[in-house]
């Protein structure tokens, strides 16, 4: 068929009457004119379809420039809003790794038809919480939420798009994989009934939490071992978490979302996604990637002129923040966002609003890497005259958790993802297909052990760990010198411990599960592991099966564990109890923790208990 005759049976498919060439080619102009202009308030075209089919028709000519105008117009429709100073390059850096981008497009798919409520899960640890910000409203989650129901507001009886933030403080990859059944539970009674029981989109953000754990040490000099003790468990955990997603929800987005501390010697969980990532194809956004280069670039160059307090004088402040006239932002030294900035203590909560925001100089010294010649205090009068602290401004109240505007820009960021993904595909750059899961595992020694290890049958936690909580109680009478307290310095993270040099302090707990003749149960305990102060300890699991009465049938003892190690991280570490191999417990059964005298040489006898937990045995 001819060119010309193509094209005009493609015009005569889309639903346009070929009255005459110039009438065509008028009818055409003023579509293209009016979609261009505000594809958002478009909701019919000439011919009666919707913003969406017209799209959907125009896609097979990707070669159409006004095709290519008016997805470009979509997305920044999307991205109106977006933090002034963020860049293309900024942008490009944030989607670490692609991945398979289809379940993505069908979030914008389901936003746009606007025929059900979207439904976004934020798995995370207390960045996600939003730790030391406030309102509520300027945590990304929530922000991420306003974005989908002012951009695509729903007709009132169809209700809201909605956020769903599963995250608690401490919680990294292996928490989320034993709890994923409590997960399920939970969001089976929250997702809305359009849902066909399948959130839209799962975010994970957990690349911090991955590497310092649950109950990391404030006083730490510097943590630079990349692949420590525990780090091919960590990787297991991601792995296992992503698998079981993918195959519990075949239709939901996954994406792992990074960040990063202003610490410089502490690494992140990031490597370790990345791999998993890779392997199952799961897009990665990464707010590292797009701020930290920039944050490092400033402190080489305030370092230039003052190396002491890393201040910077008042004539290298920027009109307008370095960016156009219309902005209403202040910088110094670079632009916004990537310069310095002052305090916004306003946007701290109370408890830390005192303390004020953590200055440049002040990350640098809680690095470690450099002793002797910081002065970073302005209160004992160590900043010079005439020159102004550099506060940065997606960074407020402490090193880790982002200030309200490091919220927005991680808003930013998951909107750009969708959005690009929307974009790339409107103009036929990429026609993404579903994903199909690989044939091997990452790192796991078999699909049936990612299967397993998601399966928990009972999982009790000394502290909330995402929705539900099953208390990790022992029996009263057994307590003899444990004590369930935190002994971290923002008294978050709590546990059973016991520190007595002399040992033989003792607990014991319950685990109640059903008994046949060929139930078998593995059973774990999570304990802290660190490199400071630790002891060892013993664990019993007696076993009564079905019969809580009388002698146990068998007794399974592990000796000699320890919670000291030389890795420099302290994080939550699952010990394996009893085997896979043996009935090590078929239903009633008795857990007994018993500390042993201090070793010598060691600075302290800490046994610090975290969770209880069990699963059916794998052989």
């Amino acid at each position: 068929m001819p060119t010309t005759a193509r094209r005009r049976s493609g015009l005569r498919s889309q639903g346009f009457i070929p009255v005459t060439f110039f009438g065509s080619l008028l009818i055409l102009l003023l579509c293209a004119t009016i979609y261009t202009h505000n594809l958002a308030s478009l909701t019919t075209d000439c011919s009666g379809a919707t913003a969406e089919s017209r799209i959907q028709q125009l896609r097979p000519l990707s070669n159409n420039v006004n095709l290519d105008d008016a997805c470009d117009t979509e997305y920044k429709r999307l991205t109106h809003k977006q933090t002034p100073g963020i860049t293309k390059d900024d942008l490009a850096r944030s989607q670490a790794h692609l991945g398979n981008r289809f379940r993505l497009t069908e979030v914008m798919k389901a936003l746009t038809a606007r025929k059900r409520p979207v439904t976004i899960v934020v798995a995370g640890g207390s960045i996600s919480l939003g730790h030391g910000v406030t309102p509520d409203s300027a945590r990304y989650a929530e922000r991420l939420e306003s974005w989908m129901n002012q951009e695509y507001p729903l007709a009132p009886s169809l209700g809201h798009h909605r956020v769903l933030n599963v995250a608690a403080h401490g919680a990294d990859m292996c928490a989320m994989a034993k709890r994923l059944n409590v997960l399920y539970s939970d969001l089976g009674s929250k997702l809305p009934k359009s849902s066909n029981d399948e959130p839209d989109l799962i975010i994970l953000e957990f690349a911090v939490n991955d590497y310092q754990g649950q109950d990391h040490l404030i006083t730490v000099d510097s943590k630079t071992t990349v692949f420590f003790d525990g780090f091919q468990d960590l990787v297991l955990c991601a792995e296992v978490v992503t698998h079981a997603l993918l195959k519990r929800y075949q239709n939901s987005a996954i994406s792992f979302l990074e960040f990063q501390t202003a610490i410089a010697t502490r690494k992140t969980g990031a490597l370790l996604h990345m791999g998993v990532a890779q392997h199952y194809d799961v897009p990665v956004i990464s707010y590292a990637e797009t701020m930290f280069p920039g944050f490092y670039r400033l402190k080489a160059e305030l370092e230039k002129e003052d190396d002491k307090s890393y201040t910077f004088p008042q004539d290298r402040w920027l009109a307008n923040g370095g960016l156009d006239q219309s902005s209403n932002v202040t910088s110094g030294v670079f632009s916004y966002p990537h310069g310095c900035s002052r305090c916004e203590a306003h946007h701290i909560i109370e408890q830390f609003r005192y303390g004020g925001c953590k200055s440049m100089c002040t990350f640098v010294e809680r690095s470690g890497i450099i002793h002797g010649r910081l002065k970073c205090s302005s209160k004992q009068g160590q900043i010079p005259e005439g020159r102004n602290e550099c506060f940065v401004p997606f960074l407020a109240h402490d090193a880790i958790h982002p200030s309200a505007l490091g919220h927005q820009i991680a808003k930013d960021l998951v909107v750009h993802t969708l959005a690009s993904a929307e974009r790339s595909a409107c103009k036929g750059e990429s026609a993404p297909s579903r994903e199909v899961l690989p044939l091997t595992t990452f790192v796991a020694n078999s699909f049936r052990e990612l299967d397993t290890r998601a399966n928990w049958l009972v999982v009790y936690d000394v502290a909330r760990i995402f929705s539900r909580w099953d208390k990790m109680n022992p029996v009263a009478s057994s307590v003899q010198g444990f004590r369930l307290y935190a002994d971290d310095k923002l008294k978050q993270r709590p546990g059973w411990i016991a520190t007595s040099p002399e040992g033989s302090s003792s607990i014991t707990f319950v685990l109640d599960l059903p008994a046949d003749v060929n139930s078998c149960y593995t059973v774990y305990l999570a304990i802290l592991r660190s490199y400071k102060g630790m002891g060892t300890f013993t664990v019993q699991v007696r076993d009564f099966g079905e019969n809580r009465e009388g002698q146990p049938k068998r007794v399974t003892t592990k000796d000699n564990i320890d919670g000291l190690w030389s890795s420099p991280i302290s994080v939550w570490s699952d010990i394996q109890i009893t085997p896979d191999n043996e009935k090590g417990c078929t239903g009633y059964c008795e857990v007994q923790i018993t500390t042993d005298r201090k070793k010598d040489n060691r600075e302290g006898n800490k046994v610090k208990l975290l969770t209880l937990s069990a699963r059916s045995c794998t052989t």
